[in-house]
């Protein structure tokens, strides 16, 4: 029963999800870009702060276009597909 409970909590929240996930976002910046080490980077990129955020984010957006794209090309079928 709690799940239902927190989905109804989630419902009701709907319009604010927005802005509280921005600010979380940018409190969660600021955390890595004061506390977090950056010495033993492998890499230039992974200098910059929140590098590994902004690339999850960004791959993320990339899947699911291309999963919508592929989707769109070959995976759906009308709904008569069968009948012909």
């Amino acid at each position: 029963m709690t799940l239902v409970r927190l989905l109804e909590a989630m419902g009701k929240w709907r319009g604010n999800g927005l802005p509280v996930g921005l600010i979380v976002a940018g409190l969660l910046l600021i955390f890595e870009a004061l506390f977090v080490n950056h010495d033993q980077a492998h890499t230039a990129m992974e200098k910059i702060p929140g590098f590994w955020s902004i690339f999850g984010f960004l791959s993320c957006v990339v899947i699911v276009f291309f999963s919508k794209w592929l989707a769109h090309v070959g995976i759906l079928k009308p709904e008569d597909y069968y009948d012909e």
